[in-house]
């Protein structure tokens, strides 16, 4: 900034000028201000020492709502009360009418056939399904088996058609390769037919040879010109 200051003044500046381009336009515009949102302390932070020793006053109410507040209240103590108690007398007088061990065994062997009933059928209706459920699953499975083997064996039969093209293709080519055994008749063939490519082809497919070219008996025509 100072060096910016220094470099104006150099110039010869008006102080205006410099105050223009050394000061920033900064405007309040609350719209552009981030959202404050409502915060909570956690539960694990601890009361601040500022409020520590904070006695909150005890709200005073009317003596009308006092008494009212007071009589709803001992009322709700007075019916829990007397539900408890009622409880208490009916099963007591259960438990005196069964109080004979061999009458309670009795009702627990019972009670525990029946509960054993109701578990085998229970687990005879999830054998059931369970069976069923794997069944189907095995059958889609076995569906998905056949899928993947015919697209298996489809892919290896149309590996093996390209590989017998290709087989059949270079068995064709390899009528002109040359071998060790034909090698010399290729030579002496090459040295005989001489080939000379300086020429040029009119559109209608005559072919013009090169000065130095041995002109031939026969006219050439380069079959697919225009």
């Amino acid at each position: 900034m100072f060096q910016l200051i220094k470099s104006f003044s150099a110039l010869k500046l008006s102080s205006n000028t410099i105050a223009k381009y050394c000061t920033y336009n900064l405007s309040y515009n609350p719209a552009l201000l981030p959202v404050k949102k409502t915060h909570r302390k956690p539960r694990w932070v601890p009361v601040a020492k500022s409020k520590v020793f904070r006695i909150p006053k005890k709200p005073k109410l009317p003596e009308d709502e006092a008494n009212e507040i007071r009589r709803l209240f001992n009322n709700y103590k007075n019916n829990v009360r007397s539900i408890r108690k009622y409880l208490y007398k009916k099963h007591c007088t259960i438990f005196e009418i069964s109080s004979d061990p061999q009458e309670i065994l009795k009702e627990f062997k019972e009670d525990l056939v029946k509960c054993h009933e109701i578990n085998d059928k229970w687990n005879a209706e999830v054998k059931i399904n369970r069976e069923a459920r794997l069944q189907k699953e095995l059958d889609e499975e076995l569906v998905l088996a056949e899928k993947k083997i015919e697209e298996q064996m489809l892919r290896e039969e149309e590996m093996y058609a390209f590989t017998e093209e290709l087989v059949r293709k270079q068995k064709e080519a390899s009528i002109s390769f040359i071998t060790p055994e034909n090698i010399d008749a290729i030579i002496d063939k090459a040295l005989a037919e001489e080939t000379d490519y300086n020429f040029a082809i009119y559109p209608n497919g005559e072919k013009i040879i090169g000065k130095k070219t041995r002109p031939t008996q026969e006219t050439e025509k380069v079959v697919g010109a225009q």
